[in-house]
């Protein structure tokens, strides 16, 4: 019997999980199934892959996921995360993000912890002080940005933390490999760092009639 992890991205097997188009953890039905079919190949055969449909309770939006015989996913459309930023997010920051999502989703964990440490990069090169814009290293420009009062308490912690997972992405002769738990957390800090500095603000000034769609 399969444990349901709602950390994880839905399954047919699991069909709960984080929304990629609404973000929220929902319950998911499915509504659709098929067998992928293959050509032949040279190299031996392929493995049996599956495409299925699933509907979250949530937004009502459709996700499909390839996934093998016992379920696993192994690809999700769109892509966990993509897609669905605030406009008013910073154009770069919003691509390293994506591009980082899209790593995540094909278990390429070292690339997307380089790519979510360039969205930290491009947050700070956005939001930060001059001060901490002339920083040489990550580390110390998001240091210079919690003591600018520019980077809350909080975020500065885990900031402090994950930074070195970056390092461990660019830098994998000096560095053990990335877990994918660990590209996993780096991806939630940066998505909880683009909610809280920009589409929190934005969603504020939106409520005030200050800001449009």
């Amino acid at each position: 019997m399969t444990t349901s992890n709602p950390d994880s991205l839905p399954t047919p097997t699991d069909p709960t999980g984080p929304c990629p188009w609404c973000g929220r953890v929902s319950n998911f039905s499915a509504s659709q199934h098929a067998a992928l079919e293959w050509q032949g190949s040279s190299i031996g055969p392929l493995p049996s892959l599956h495409l299925s449909s699933l509907k979250c309770s949530g937004c009502n939006r459709g996700t499909v996921v390839v996934h093998n015989n016992r379920g696993e996913g192994q690809m999700w459309w769109p892509v966990p995360g993509s897609g669905i930023l605030d406009p008013q997010v910073n154009a770069g920051v919003a691509s390293a993000y994506d591009e980082g999502m899209k790593c995540l989703s094909m278990d390429a964990n070292r690339a997307a912890a380089v790519m979510f440490r360039s969205a930290l990069h491009l947050f700070v090169k956005d939001k930060g002080s001059p001060k901490a814009q002339g920083e040489r290293h990550l580390k110390t420009a998001l240091k210079s940005m919690k003591d600018d009062g520019d980077l809350h308490r909080s975020l500065w912690d885990w900031a402090d933390h994950l930074n070195q997972l970056g390092n461990e992405g660019a830098h994998p002769e000096d560095y053990d490999d990335v877990t994918p738990e660990e590209a996993t957390g780096l991806g939630k800090f940066v998505r909880h760092l683009i909610r809280h500095e920009y589409e929190m603000p934005a969603q504020l000034l939106r409520d005030q009639g200050l800001l449009e769609d």
